[in-house]
């Protein structure tokens, strides 16, 4: 056949016409904007010239887009019997659904005590309408993830997989927070991995040492009742009493259904079925108000290391001084004592410069916060040698009544202020947190606080907010933990007169 190509002439004629076009161009730009092929100036000793001048035969570039790109927001639906839906959609092909149920250990009593975290360890088992066995081959056949924390006032479910699975998903969180089948054998086996969990809190000092400032600042309280029971209680958290339990806080009025990366209407249509038809049953009852007393626990144990713990009372969800305090507890130290994750993450905390750049004994030196609907715990621990953890613990009760008394600086406001702000978004990237903050603030507040606005409130903080938070801190009475070598340790009335 012919041949489509075009002749030697041909191929000469184009070629002369564009090096014709390509001289007239050249020879029209000024010898200031001429440049070599790769982009260096032809002539670099022409004085004047700024890089930014464009190429000469070269399309101007578009304009950089100045605002972010617009995130999602949460959609809120409440069902006929009650139940919240709530869902933010995205573009990832993961999603994460879960339920959260506003129960836990502070809605416990004396007689099903540890009730919460052994419904934690039963999830996503036996139910009524599938075996333990289905339950995980159907959890493994479409690939999901599921997980489930207790806490002292919220239960969350949480399960990730491929978007084209969330209706069985939302079928099986149905089934194990309302249809849960207490199966003798199986509540067996999970009361020795209970007992395991027991045995190994004191090996998680920091979860250890947020018990036991509870136990000891919520005294005699509902909410300074354990997480974890005792062994010798696991004896009454028979299938009947979690039941009883499950049947008073689990009910779609005390429940949200939470989705991240599902669109609204799907996940509200699926609530319907998997939900919708079962009765909001009673108004939840809220426990006793909070009252925080301080106190102090004590526990001997030989070991290389001491734990100490000062605990303040903190704010709770509702407070308005609750991002004043968040900000307060990165400055102070909440941020890793490490770098990281990349430069600079916690290195410039106060206990970071105070307390582990000048005492080599120090081996840990952190803050936390617990906070609670009406009442929170603000945290400070240290770790050090026996020998020296009556050292670390009057530098830390130093460096407390220093956050009290001495002004903070602009530059670490600044820098407590872009941590925190960081953390919020970099956390928000991940489907599970965002499906967790997405149910956590609606079955505590009713509604969802966009996180730019929570940007706009903590860049409102300034130094002299958190001098009165910082204050408002100091003036509860403190709670002391010491676990370990508890006699290096000041008495408790000298580190409230060195608090002074």
């Amino acid at each position: 056949g012919m041949s489509c190509r075009p002749g030697p002439g041909a191929c000469a004629c184009a070629m002369a016409l564009r090096l014709a076009r390509h001289q007239a161009i050249r020879a029209a730009a000024t010898p200031a904007l001429r440049r070599c092929a790769w982009g260096a100036p032809e002539l670099a000793q022409v004085p004047g010239v700024p890089l930014n001048i464009p190429l000469y035969d070269e399309p101007s570039p578009m304009a950089a887009p100045t605002g972010l790109v617009p995130m999602a927001s949460a959609k809120i639906s409440v069902l006929a019997n009650g139940l919240k839906v709530v869902s933010q959609s995205d573009a990832s092909s993961i999603a994460t659904v879960g339920v959260v149920v506003n129960t836990g250990s502070r809605f416990e009593t004396g007689a099903n005590t540890g009730a919460s975290y052994m419904l934690q360890l039963m999830a996503f088992t036996s139910t009524a309408s599938r075996s333990h066995f289905k339950m995980v081959r159907d959890i493994e056949r479409i690939g999901a993830q599921v997980s489930c924390t207790a806490g002292r006032e919220q239960m969350v479910y949480g399960v990730s997989c491929l978007k084209p699975r969330v209706k069985e998903v939302v079928e099986m969180l149905a089934e194990t927070t309302l249809e849960g089948n207490f199966v003798e054998w199986e509540l067996a086996e999970k009361k020795s991995h209970y007992a395991h969990d027991i045995s190994e809190l004191s090996h998680n000092p920091l979860q250890f040492i947020t018990e036991k400032v509870h136990t000891a600042g919520y005294s005699n309280q509902n909410l300074g009742m354990p997480l974890l029971c005792s062994e010798k209680k696991l004896g009454n958290l028979t299938p009947e009493a979690l039941g009883a339990f499950m049947e008073t806080h689990f009910v779609p009025s005390n429940m949200v259904l939470a989705g991240a990366g599902v669109e609204h209407d799907e996940l509200v249509s699926l609530a319907k079925a998997a939900f919708g038809s079962v009765p909001p049953g009673a108004k939840a009852v809220k426990p006793q108000p909070a009252k925080y007393t301080g106190g102090e626990y004590r526990e001997v144990v030989e070991a290389d290391v001491t734990h100490f713990g000062l605990g303040f009372e903190g704010v709770g969800w509702s407070d308005p001084d609750f991002v004043a305090a968040c900000v307060l507890n990165m400055l102070m130290g909440g941020g890793a004592s490490f770098s990281a994750g990349g430069p600079g993450k916690g290195m410039f905390s106060r206990l970071y410069l105070n307390v582990l750049n000048k005492y080599p004994y120090a081996i840990n030196a952190t803050t936390s916060t617990a906070v609670h609907s009406d009442s929170g715990v603000f945290l400070v621990h240290g770790t050090a040698a026996s020998g020296h953890i009556g050292l670390l613990a009057s530098v830390l009760t130093e460096e407390m009544a220093d956050m009290g008394a001495k002004p903070f600086k602009e530059d670490e406001v600044m820098r407590a202020k872009n941590q925190l702000k960081s953390s919020l978004h970099m956390n928000l990237e991940s489907s599970a947190i965002l499906f967790e903050d997405l149910g956590r603030q609606v079955a505590t507040y009713g509604k969802h606080i966009n996180p730019n606005d929570l940007c706009d409130q903590i860049d409102a903080v300034t130094p002299a907010k958190l001098s009165a938070v910082a204050k408002r801190i100091l003036s509860s009475p403190p709670t002391v933990v010491v676990y370990g070598d508890i006699t290096a340790v000041p008495r408790y009335d000298l580190i409230v007169k060195n608090l002074a």
